[in-house]
């Protein structure tokens, strides 16, 4: 039962994954109108009476997004049964399911009633939210089979101050990830036909193409600085831990990489390939800024020394 759970967990973390990419070829190969206002179906049909790119891209998403949905289903009602004493199994388990069914009522909701471009950027990020919660909750349970408890490490060990700083950057990769989606969904992926500049603008209309470019560049090129800030602080400060040190590794490295595919969106002007690759690199850097935060507890919960064993402690619980 415990390995049907945990393959079903990673199936379904691959598949949530799936769903992101197939989702932005949606909205990057202009097919969200492929099935016209219709929903779950395509023109109100299970079977298309006729075939366009655009209506099988749209409803191969929405196949594919009801069959991973109902995997992520069952893997975390049957994680949460058998692990119903451990706070981070259901913490992720109801995350993983919360987000899944948001992700897929918003967009049924922009297919039937229509959304403005800001909601329709917050898709992207719930997108994030539900491949972050079931991919953590695989990691998880593949933890506890292998060492018998869902955690390795210490939180106690870090500072309030490194933990705030973790958790902050999370919310603020969110932030910069809505102003990537407002971009696409603005079509002001051009805005600036320039990269790392555009032209002699530094300080447009927010409101015009071109400041909604360059706002996204410049919160995307913050980030860039949070995360090298984030290493060099774990790796003077904790050098012990190893957990806190690869993935704030893994941070500069995945930043680093999307800050390249985002400028090579602009210079090849707007080549599908790499704009997929940019959209798989902000999935796995904030499902890594997750897993860091996971790593280091809630900020707000104290460090004194847990009664359990250190391999049970669990510093998500409240």
């Amino acid at each position: 039962m415990n390995r049907s759970i945990r393959g079903m967990s990673i199936l379904g973390a691959a598949g949530t994954l799936l769903i992101v990419l197939m989702g932005a070829l949606v909205t990057k190969t202009g097919s969200e109108d492929g099935c016209g206002n219709t929903w779950p179906f395509c023109h109100g049909e299970i079977l298309p009476s006729y075939h366009t790119l655009e209506l099988w891209i749209e409803y191969s998403h929405r196949i594919v997004s009801g069959l991973v949905g109902l995997i992520v289903v069952v893997a975390s009602v049957g994680a949460w049964i058998l692990y119903k004493k451990n706070f981070t199994v259901k913490f992720l388990a109801f995350n993983s399911v919360f987000f899944i069914l948001l992700q897929g009522l918003l967009g049924a909701a922009a297919v039937i009633w229509g959304q403005s471009d800001a909601v329709l950027a917050l898709h992207f990020g719930i997108s994030l939210l539900s491949f972050a919660s079931i991919l953590l909750l695989a990691l998880v349970l593949t933890r506890i089979n292998r060492q018998g408890s869902s955690r390795s490490s210490s939180a106690s060990s870090v500072s309030p101050g490194l933990k705030y700083g973790i958790w902050g950057l999370a919310v603020y990769t969110y932030v910069v990830v809505y102003t990537g989606a407002y971009v696409r969904h603005t079509g002001s992926s051009l805005g600036c036909a320039d990269w790392p500049l555009c032209g002699n603008s530094w300080v447009p209309d927010l409101f015009s193409q071109v400041g909604v470019q360059l706002t996204h560049r410049l919160f995307a090129g913050l980030l860039f600085l949070f995360t090298i800030w984030l290493w060099w602080v774990v790796r003077k400060k904790y050098p012990q831990r190893k957990d806190l040190n690869r993935g704030a590794g893994w941070t500069v490295i995945l930043t680093f990489l999307q800050v390249l595919t985002g400028g090579a969106i602009v210079l090849t002007k707007l080549e599908l390939m790499v704009a997929l690759v940019h959209a798989t690199l902000i999935c796995l850097f904030f499902s890594v800024i997750c897993y860091l935060c996971m790593q280091v507890g809630l900020p707000w919960k104290g460090n004194q020394a847990s009664s359990l064993p250190k391999g049970n402690r669990d510093p998500l619980t409240p």
